[in-house]
């Protein structure tokens, strides 16, 4: 309102000094008519431009409250938070627990670099750790491959370890083959076409070997059909993978029962996922039932494994 007082009252002041003008002196019509407009003209100007800078000023004094609001507003919540749930700067537990993970993970992609060095991988390969075995597993597997040069290979599961026992094979001029049994049969393929691809399904086979139950004296559980491994036999590396432990904790009883007397002197029994209690229990059983034959040795990978040697 004053903006507009002072407009109305700077415009009547041009009009009377115009019309002064007129009086005294005797300049033409037109020239004076186009004094009286463009004074308008430019008092009008001043003054929106005085009111846009006043609006502009009023603005930015509100915004800045606000803004100021906002910030105390997170500031108490912020000593709210930390007086609730104080968090210490250096907590020794997560210290620990980082430098264990980030050991984890290096120790990993080392073997993985070793790995990839030692035997010929032209593809992609799928991916290693959780479910399928870690790369340090994998590097003990073709090492065994490499010192103890077996002729018969067989695993109980199938997947990335099969691929990698069949180019240490060929890698290493190994005159044998590689069985491994699969109860799944969508799996069973995914691993034959993941050896086409990398050209060693002449060296390595999956066979389907569907669960059927088996009673071994007191354990009862499911394992692979006997029509699938019964040929079988001179197995001089043996690889225990499965059937999952998560279908009984003696789902991987039954492998040294049915296979030790296809094992010869001087074979290799591993046994992954060596950290888990159910496989402790699987290995106490088989040094129980065969003392003088089998020799453990616990080999500390990510998962654990259990590298038995059989006399």
């Amino acid at each position: 309102m004053r903006m507009r007082g002072l407009a109305a009252l700077s415009g009547a002041i041009w009009i009377a000094a115009v019309v002064i003008v007129v009086v005294v002196s005797s300049a033409s019509t037109a020239i004076v008519l186009l004094l009286g407009v463009l004074g308008l003209l430019l008092i009008a100007t001043l003054a929106i431009s005085l009111s846009s800078v006043r609006q502009g000023a009023g603005m930015e004094r509100n915004l800045g409250r606000r803004m100021n609001k906002l910030a105390k507003q997170g500031k108490q919540q912020a000593q709210s938070a930390a007086t609730s749930a104080p968090v210490p700067a250096n907590d020794p537990k997560i210290d620990s627990l980082v430098r264990r993970e980030v050991d984890r993970s290096f120790k990993q992609l080392e073997a993985l670099q070793n790995l990839y060095s030692i035997i010929d991988i032209r593809h992609a390969l799928p991916a290693s750790r959780g479910w399928p075995a870690s790369p340090d597993l994998l590097l003990m597997l073709v090492d065994l491959i490499d010192r103890h040069r077996p002729k018969v290979v067989v695993e109980c599961g199938s997947g990335l370890s099969t691929l990698c026992f069949a180019l240490a094979m060929r890698r290493f001029g190994i005159d044998g083959r590689v069985i491994a049994l699969e109860h799944l049969e969508t799996y069973a393929e995914e691993t034959r076409e993941l050896l086409r691809r990398h050209g060693v399904d002449d060296i390595a086979e999956v066979r389907y070997a569907p669960l059927e139950p088996v009673r071994i004296g007191e354990v009862a559980v499911d394992w692979y059909a006997g029509e699938a491994w019964q040929d079988i036999t001179d197995v001089e590396l043996f690889f225990v993978d499965g059937p999952p432990s998560a279908l009984s904790p003696h789902s991987r009883y039954p492998s040294v029962p049915f296979f030790l007397d296809r094992l010869p002197s001087g074979a290799h029994i591993v046994l992954d996922d060596y950290r888990r209690a159910k496989e402790q229990d699987v290995v106490k059983r088989w040094q129980a039932e065969n003392p003088d034959r089998l020799t453990v040795e616990t080999v500390p990978l990510e998962k654990g494994a259990a590298l038995i040697r059989v006399s």
